[in-house]
């Protein structure tokens, strides 16, 4: 997926615009250039490396005062209607935990120290947003908050819009940010896994139920907390009919069950399989803030490797 993206900058020959990822060299040739690859990466653009990605436990104590303790993901989506509400609340305390450790999720900030967008570490040295979020403001960086006490500012070195990114439609609304150096990993925050696309659309997405991890919008702010939902997967042609708009194959629709203030662009979505957890889809905010209807739908951006 990653050697799907180009650089904003324009360029008189294909490798001023420096497409080989990961300190590759360029070449240019007649029909177009060649990127030679170091050790440990490969693909068009030298995009394609190792990638660790964090394992889920495959059971979760559940520290609730409810009769049934001790339950695992498999039995928590047992219960029965019989009390919705505690049903739903286990859902979502199962889930939030069992991610609590999955991903890097950050904030983009401004030059005026502002936060307006969300995104998630993919790699050590590079960022996942939405194309939108990266052309929205001329000089940005990105926030962590990993030390809880404290957010640290991470320089980025380039920006690589998705090259098949339609802004009157938003299709392929997707945007690799480089950084500058290398995020520190802490121990029990690595980078969350890229699913292949086929995993992704007939596996994951209709059969596993989502979380949705970013921060919510309190009118033009963004929350200082990290908030957490549970979402399921929503029938293309249910989603083209209650939105009325046009879902491509780069795209799909989840609903909640819960009622949240808008998230803000940049939003991801994750799903757990067999313990590990993988990133299905980014959150484009403009084309939900201006439902106002109950069940919440949300439109993502499909993330899957072709690789």
């Amino acid at each position: 997926m990653l050697d799907k993206f180009q650089p904003t900058e324009d360029g008189g020959t294909q490798c001023v615009s420096q497409p080989c990822l990961n300190n590759g060299s360029c070449h240019d040739n007649i029909r177009g250039y060649t990127c030679n690859c170091p050790r440990g990466y490969e693909g068009r653009n030298c995009a394609y490396g190792e990638v660790l990605c964090w394992a889920a436990a495959q059971t979760l104590q559940l520290k609730m005062n409810v009769t049934q303790r001790g339950l695992t993901d498999v039995n928590i989506f047992a219960i029965q209607d019989r009390n919705p509400i505690r049903a739903l609340a286990l859902r979502v305390i199962n889930l939030v935990q069992m991610a609590n450790r999955a991903f890097q999720t950050v904030k983009l900030t401004n030059s005026e120290g502002k936060d307006f967008c969300g995104g998630v570490i993919i790699r050590e040295n590079f960022v996942l947003t939405t194309a939108k979020c990266s052309l929205m403001h001329r000089n940005i960086v990105v926030t962590t908050n990993f030390n809880r006490t404290s957010n640290d500012l991470l320089t980025i070195k380039k920006i690589h819009v998705h090259m098949r990114y339609n802004e009157d439609t938003g299709e392929n609304n997707l945007s690799l940010l480089k950084l500058e150096e290398p995020v520190q990993c802490l121990s029990n925050r690595l980078p969350i896994c890229m699913p292949e696309k086929d995993f992704a659309e007939h596996v994951l997405i209709p059969g596993k139920v989502g979380l949705v991890s970013g921060w919510t919008v309190n009118g033009t702010e963004l929350g200082d907390s990290l908030v957490k939902l549970p979402v399921t997967y929503l029938d293309g042609d249910e989603c083209e009919e209650v939105l009325n708009v046009t879902v491509t194959t780069r795209m799909y629709c989840e609903k909640s069950e819960l009622v949240a203030r808008p998230w803000v662009e940049g939003s991801i979505v994750m799903r757990e399989h067999s313990g590990t957890w993988f990133l299905t889809g980014i959150m484009d905010s403009s084309r939900t803030e201006e439902y106002g209807q109950f069940p919440p739908l949300y439109m993502e951006t499909l993330i899957a490797s072709t690789k």
